[in-house]
């Protein structure tokens, strides 16, 4: 947990955030950093399967306001900011994020991942709010054997997921150049920690093995992937929040490289199971092998570096999810809704 104390001598300049996807895993986490300083938080949330607002229940309702609200609809959205003027800066973490429910089903990653933000830019544009953080994903590259992505490289999404997410960031590259609007894209590795809906990898490997199931792991587990600690991934979002000026329009956040085989052994080592609980199931369409970014421009101007190694990261979240059976319960009833 942050130590308001601490953080408020840091900063003296309070602001009205409107929070999107609050009640979301990485959103929620947000939430709690920003109210800890004593920012004014509105969330707005459509609450879909994976916002849950347990995922806030230790802090008051009075703390926060909320609005219930899909971001594709325009002018439910509209009427929600104007309602809520003067609004200092908008952190849009609402998307659908599954990148096996895109497969499935592109639509709703369309709505929300490129109307949703269609809308918010419109509304930037109209003077709604003053700045858009727009929260992206390291998977709008696409795929590396080697070396890390810096922010000038080309991307190349492959799946629905990261197209829909590379679409929302080419059209605030677009509106950013074409009106003048303030707006950063950040685009993070994989995010770990509590309250990460129970479909993803760590927490579904981990709910797997205290249901005394197998963990199971695409192909033969030697996909790569860099891991970020939810806290240090809002941390560094904090920082553009806050920050009075800000140099580049792309920025990269993250973490720590292992392959999904390495997480798994960890998980059932930590929990004291045998690796024969690890199964290996047939390699997902077009599977990205490997992703690595540089996020040395963010870290040299922001004067950031993740806190959370990840085993000990890892650690912590494993013994959230065993004292939190009743929030799993909850992550569960909702993806079969």
């Amino acid at each position: 947990m942050v130590d308001a104390k601490i953080v408020k001598s840091h900063y003296s300049l309070l602001m009205r955030l409107v929070v999107t996807g609050g009640f979301g895993f990485i959103g929620s986490h947000f939430v709690e950093l920003a109210l800890s300083i004593g920012h004014e938080v509105i969330i707005i949330d459509k609450l879909t399967y994976s916002g849950n607002t347990l995922n806030l229940e230790n802090i008051s309702k009075d703390s926060y306001r909320f609005i219930e609200m899909d971001i594709s609809e325009f002018d439910s959205l509209l009427a929600a900011l104007n309602d809520l003027t003067p609004i200092d800066c908008v952190i849009n973490f609402a998307a659908e994020s599954h990148v096996d429910r895109s497969i499935l089903n592109s639509a709703p990653f369309i709505s929300s991942n490129i109307k949703g933000v269609a809308n918010l830019l419109d509304a930037l544009k109209l003077g709604k709010f003053t700045k858009l953080i727009q929260i992206s994903t390291d998977e709008v590259y696409g795929t590396i054997s080697h070396g890390s992505w810096d922010e000038s490289f080309p991307i190349n999404p492959r799946s629905p997921y990261s197209a829909s997410k590379a679409s929302g960031d080419m059209l605030c590259i677009a509106y950013k150049n074409t009106f003048g609007l303030d707006i950063t894209i950040t685009r993070c590795s994989n995010n770990y920690g509590p309250r990460q809906c129970v479909e993803k990898f760590i927490p579904n490997s981990i709910c797997s093995i205290l249901d005394g199931m197998e963990i199971p792991i695409y192909g033969d587990g030697s996909n790569r992937r860099e891991w970020l600690h939810v806290s240090d991934h809002v941390s560094a979002i904090l920082k553009l929040v806050e920050a009075s000026q800000i140099k580049h329009s792309i920025y990269n956040i993250g973490g720590s490289e292992f392959s999904n085989l390495e997480i798994a052994r960890m998980i059932t080592d930590y929990l004291m199971v045998n690796n024969d609980s690890i199964i290996f199931v047939p390699d997902r369409q077009g599977h990205d092998f490997r992703y690595s970014v540089n996020h040395e421009l963010f870290a040299s101007e922001f004067n950031w570096q993740p806190k959370y190694e990840l085993f000990g990261g890892l650690q912590e979240t494993i013994e959230w999810y065993v004292s939190n059976p009743v929030w799993i319960k909850s992550s569960k009833d909702r993806i079969l809704k």
